[in-house]
């Protein structure tokens, strides 16, 4: 496993972030990546990069800064490699430190396993698979999203462009997750009508009571019911920041094969034939939605519709 998570992180310098030796990389992690981020530390080493390591705390939540002294030292660096419990993908620090031209990629909630299989795709043909998806979706669309479960939510885009998140984090300012594989944008604003059931994970919920459907119903681009224990939680959780957390943010679609659904978030949002929702902030991707959480839903099986046109049935792609 030693040299697994080696190789994978070898592969993270070197093909997904292009690191160059006179650049400064800053890796954040916390007492659940530890043997992760002695994996990052020894290829650098071997690789003779420039590379700075700070733990932090597991506190706060997805979307939250982390402490003062870490938000600092991410503006002083070139890139920045965030191995943590909770994702900092949507956090203010991040933002600003990609403001001054920082590369990032982020890894909440990753665990060995899935940051060795995560990382087999390589970054040409993740944006492969995404380019499809982006063309389909570039404009103003109306989207429709169903699944024998009973989700059955509509919402129309086009107000941000969609992104790619093919792993290519070569652009000063770019920030993707690693493992990488999906195309996301944000619903227009106070858009989102019906309901979702979501059959797969929850960001920072344990998945060992499996994955039971709950039901959340929307209008005007905002969840208003909650129903199933998951659901609850959910609803909890975004509670403490507001009503604005419970705006819908995101709406993505899974583009790797190489993944598979695990419980795992990070790498069940990426898989090939699922799509999933975000509540919360959005406005690290082209939304206006400023509050600090930003929390993920998977749906599996999924059939979608743009413009009344099919391009997905059960999760199969037919574009």
């Amino acid at each position: 496993m030693t040299e697994n998570l080696e190789f994978s992180a070898r592969r993270a310098f070197l093909d997904y972030l292009k690191v160059l030796t006179d650049e400064k990389v800053f890796l954040v992690y916390d007492n659940s990546t530890e043997k992760i981020a002695r994996a990052f530390n020894s290829a650098a080493s071997n690789l003779k990069l420039n590379l700075s390591m700070r733990k932090i705390e597991i506190n706060g939540g997805n979307g939250q800064d982390p402490d003062a002294e870490t938000c600092r030292l991410m503006s002083l660096h070139d890139v920045i490699i965030a191995p943590t419990f909770f994702s900092l993908t949507h956090c203010a620090a991040v933002k600003k430190a990609r403001k001054t031209g920082a590369r990032v990629a982020t890894l909440p909630g990753i665990t060995e396993d899935v940051f060795v299989r995560g990382l087999k795709s390589s970054p040409e043909e993740l944006d492969r698979a995404g380019e499809a998806w982006m063309k389909k979706l570039a404009g103003n669309h109306s989207i429709r999203v169903c699944s024998a479960k009973g989700t059955d939510i509509s919402f129309t885009v086009g107000k941000a462009l969609p992104g790619n998140d093919n792993g290519c984090i070569f652009e000063k300012g770019s920030c993707q997750n690693l493992p990488s594989g999906e195309v996301y944008m944000p619903p227009d604003p106070d858009s989102g009508d019906g309901v979702l059931v979501i059959d797969g994970s929850i960001a920072t919920q344990e998945m060992s009571d499996g994955f039971e459907p709950v039901t959340i119903k929307l209008r005007g681009g905002s969840a208003y019911s909650f129903e199933g224990k998951r659901a609850e939680d959910l609803k909890k959780k975004l509670q403490t920041f507001g009503s604005k957390a419970f705006v819908l943010a995101e709406f993505g679609i899974g583009t790797n094969s190489g993944v598979k659904l695990s419980g795992n978030l990070l790498e069940d949002e990426k898989v090939k034939g699922t799509v999933h929702f975000a509540f919360g902030n959005n406005t690290g991707f082209g939304g206006i939605n400023e509050v600090p959480v930003h929390i993920d839903c998977i749906v599996t099986a999924p059939d979608i519709f743009v413009d009344g046109v099919c391009c997905m049935r059960k999760g199969e792609w037919l574009i």
